[in-house]
C-alpha cells in the first residue's frame, strides 16, 4: 500500500468522504514543502512552469513545474540541451 493510498484512507476514516480526502491531498500537493521559506524565493508548486532540472544519478532530469518531463542528459552537457523542449511546452502546450 502506498503512502498516499494510506493518508486518503485516514483522512476517509477522520470523516472525509473520497472526494473531498482527494480534493484536500491534492491541495496539499501544491503547498511549498520548504519548512524555513526564503521570503525573497518563495517555493510554489500551485502553478507556473518553471523549469526544474534535477541531479539523478549521474545524470541530470529536468521537468516543468507542473510535472512535464522534458528529457535527461550528463552532467558534463549544456543545460541549454533543456531550453528548447521546455520553451516548446510553454509556448504551445500551456498557451492552448
Amino acid at each position: 500500500m502506498s503512502a498516499r493510498t494510506e493518508i486518503l484512507a485516514a483522512l476517509q476514516r477522520a470523516g472525509y468522504d473520497e472526494t473531498g480526502a482527494r480534493d484536500l491531498l491534492a491541495r496539499a500537493d501544491k503547498e511549498p514543502r520548504d519548512p524555513n521559506p526564503d521570503p525573497d524565493f518563495r517555493e510554489t508548486l500551485a502553478g507556473g512552469h518553471a523549469l526544474v532540472i534535477e541531479y539523478g544519478d549521474c545524470e541530470l532530469h529536468a521537468s516543468c513545474q507542473c510535472g512535464k518531463r522534458l528529457g535527461m542528459t550528463t552532467p558534463d552537457a549544456s543545460l541549454d540541451t533543456f531550453a528548447r523542449p521546455w520553451e516548446r511546452h510553454c509556448m504551445t502546450e500551456v498557451a492552448a
